[in-house]
């Protein structure tokens, strides 16, 4: 497989800005058959986790005809590889005790596959990412969980799960309030809210109102590039919960 110096970036807006790319959480996909029907985030987290000679050496044809599932299973058989081979490496500690953040890394693109391809194994995946923060002021595996649990039915503890990471994300130095990672925070509440029936639904809605506010005002800030996009996932938000609610 060829490694990639340009390619496919989160939104049109952030492929067309330098300063945009230069987001942590941006890096270029490749542009081709394979990875052209797999999500920009499922990709990325896939990618993220091999040097790009690992990249060069791995056996994903660019031209590949598979189904999606195929793909995936196929990704996610790479990544589970790849973690038997460095835990086999570091025993008897495991990777996670030697270098938590590539372990992390590893356990959320593993995650990612699981919860594409509706394997109930995912949620083990997430619940030992969660547990096994070394530092437990780390939100992210949290935010991860709480879109989970929503999506299993556990909507009080989704929103419980998500409340301290909204919090978290909206005083980050380099998030913020209008942040993307903030924004989705109040859709994970607000899909949380929604769905614990009629007596939420006031509170979802007033969410829900907050988060397009939120959204008109991205234009003029650091992540204006963002602003069609948060505007199109919420309006999908919104819409599938209006139709469960008919």
């Amino acid at each position: 497989m060829a490694t990639v110096s340009e390619g496919r970036y989160s939104t049109a807006s952030v492929a067309k800005s330098e300063t945009a790319k230069s987001f942590a959480w941006e890096a270029p996909v490749p542009v081709n058959r394979f990875w052209d029907s797999i999500s920009y985030c499922v990709s990325r987290n896939f990618l993220n986790n091999f040097s790009e000679q690992e990249l060069e050496r791995l056996p994903i044809d660019p031209n590949s005809s598979a189904s999606d599932k195929e793909k995936l299973e196929h990704l996610l058989h790479l990544l589970q590889e790849k973690l038997a081979t460095e835990e086999a490496a570091t025993a008897p500690k495991t990777l996670s005790e030697i270098d938590y953040a590539r372990w992390n890394r590893l356990s959320q693109a593993i995650y990612t596959m699981q919860s594409e391809l509706g394997l109930p194994e995912s949620y083990d995946t997430i619940r030992l990412m969660v547990d096994k923060r070394p530092d437990k002021s780390n939100m992210l595996p949290l935010h991860i969980l709480a879109d989970h649990l929503v999506k299993i039915g556990k909507y009080e503890e989704a929103e419980e799960t998500e409340k301290p990471v909204l919090a978290w994300m909206d005083g980050h130095e380099r998030l913020g309030r209008d942040s993307p990672q903030a924004v989705n925070a109040r859709r994970i509440i607000a899909r949380a809210l929604w769905k614990q029936g009629p007596s939420r639904r006031a509170e979802a809605e007033a969410l829900i109102a907050e988060i397009r506010e939120i959204i008109d005002g991205m234009g003029s800030g650091q992540f204006g590039v963002y602003q069609q996009e948060e505007r199109r996932l919420t309006d999908a938000t919104i819409a599938a919960l209006e139709k469960e609610a008919q």
